[in-house]
């Protein structure tokens, strides 16, 4: 279930006063949330491939990884995959990799036939947890007797082998990794399950890991219990779930300072940033609610999905679906949420025509288009058909160009028989609107 929030009522009053026009809207086209319980006995991690618009979902219990579609269905289990855990895909999406915990190993999946095609060893009793990629390598955060680290894998040498890297820290466990595309050097890491909380961010171009800055969130702000982090999109920010404080925290990349916070109710455990810089939060008392770029507040989307779990929510590269994994906590199987144009705004669309108006004098019909406050993009237009007695089936009125103030446009026409004619304009949306449409009709008068 979705909950809208927003009211729109900038038409209203823009219309007061008007009452011999016949206004006539339609909502945004929406497809359908959907949730599927997954064969998996466990959950630890998601990844989602927009190559072959797959989801991989991993199962260290069952030792699986489960493939399915962008609806949710099961394509395949990938068996055999002990103890997986963290996944990562290649950069041009060819490859899965995924941390083999109870295998001390890395296995190497083709995602093309889906299959594992190579496994490489992180040394002897390693335990590899969570992976990333920078500088050109695989990173993986492991435990070895008590203890955690950082390693690294070569995969693009012609042998690769696994080095386990000195991290200038001491951690308590296996360390979960973050990664941005704006700085495809920088390494973030964490430590889950600790109070204070800490991160560290690292240098990865020259092959080793070069420590930036660290912090232990003892105040300003106070951080523990961390379950789940994410680098924004243009590389400055690091978005932190934790169980507390109740809401999701910003932090600067530079030196951990305090940068904000979305607000969540309580025991935030997942985040997730698409390409485009929009944000998904997700907290296990509260909802998961998606954010545009840059923005904290207010949420343009909110979703109930009830026991969400940590680390689990995940983008498709194309920005509109959201995927969430829920289940467990209350005896359930696992469950991916597909949570369609969720980077989407809603869009509405209105017309405004008169009740009549004579045969054969100029009929003006304006419409606007809109969509929370933001103007539309230069270009933006919408198409227009009539529907009259002489056209049952509709005939295009042509292409209108709306206002990038105000949404705005116009359509005249001097209408030559008498009878109603409806007016129907479409917006096919683009890659941060959804589509709509609106109706209104005309009496044409002697």
């Amino acid at each position: 279930m979705r909950i809208h929030k927003r009211t729109a009522l900038a038409l209203a009053a823009a219309l007061a006063g008007s009452l011999p026009l016949i206004v006539t809207g339609a909502g945004t086209a929406t497809a359908e949330e959907t949730g599927v319980a997954l064969p998996s006995a466990s959950f630890r991690d998601i990844a989602v491939d927009g190559v072959h618009d797959r989801v991989f979902v991993s199962d260290p219990a069952g030792g699986t990884i489960v493939v399915t579609d962008y609806a949710g269905e099961v394509v395949q289990q990938i068996t055999a995959e002990e103890g997986a855990a963290g996944l990562v895909l290649s950069a041009d999406s060819t490859k899965l990799y995924v941390a083999l915990s109870t295998a001390g190993a890395i296995a190497e999946i083709d995602t093309a036939t889906l299959t594992e095609t190579r496994r490489y060893p992180t040394g002897a009793d390693t335990e590899p947890q969570n992976l990333a990629m920078a500088g050109g390598k695989l990173w993986f955060g492991y435990t070895v007797a008590g203890a955690g680290g950082i390693g690294s894998l070569d995969v693009a040498s012609s042998a690769p082998e696994a080095a386990l890297v000195p991290s200038g820290r001491y951690w308590y466990y296996a360390p979960s990794l973050a990664t941005s595309p704006a700085d495809p050097n920088v390494l973030v890491a964490g430590e889950e399950g600790v109070s204070p909380a800490s991160l560290a961010v690292y240098d990865t171009a020259a092959g080793d890991l070069q420590k930036r800055t660290e912090r232990s969130f003892i105040s300003s702000p106070s951080i523990s219990y961390l379950n789940d982090f994410a680098v924004t999109a243009d590389g400055q920010s690091v978005i932190v779930a934790a169980n507390n404080p109740s809401d999701h925290l910003v932090v600067r990349l530079s030196d951990l300072s305090s940068n904000g916070s979305y607000s969540s109710w309580q025991f935030p455990n997942a985040v997730a940033v698409a390409a485009d810089g929009t944000v998904a939060t997700g907290a296990d008392g509260d909802f998961v609610k998606t954010y545009r770029p840059g923005a904290t507040w207010p949420a343009f989307r909110e979703y109930v999905v009830n026991d969400l779990q940590r680390d689990g929510l995940a983008w498709a590269p194309d920005e509109n679906r959201l995927f969430a994994i829920s289940g467990f906590s209350y005896g359930s199987a696992p469950t991916l949420h597909v949570l369609p144009d969720a980077g989407k705004l809603d869009t509405t669309l209105s017309l405004q025509a008169p009740a009549t108006s004579p045969r054969g004098k100029d009929l003006t019909v304006t419409g606007q288009l809109w969509a929370a406050g933001e103007p539309f993009p230069a270009g933006t237009a919408v198409e227009v058909t009539r529907t009259d007695a002489a056209n049952p089936a509709g005939t295009p009125v042509g292409t209108f160009p709306v206002s990038t103030t105000t949404g705005e446009f116009t359509i005249t026409e001097r209408p030559r028989a008498t009878g109603d004619i409806t007016y129907s304009a479409t917006y096919k949306g683009d890659g941060g609107h959804l589509p709509a449409t609106a109706r209104a009709t005309v009496t044409i008068t002697k």
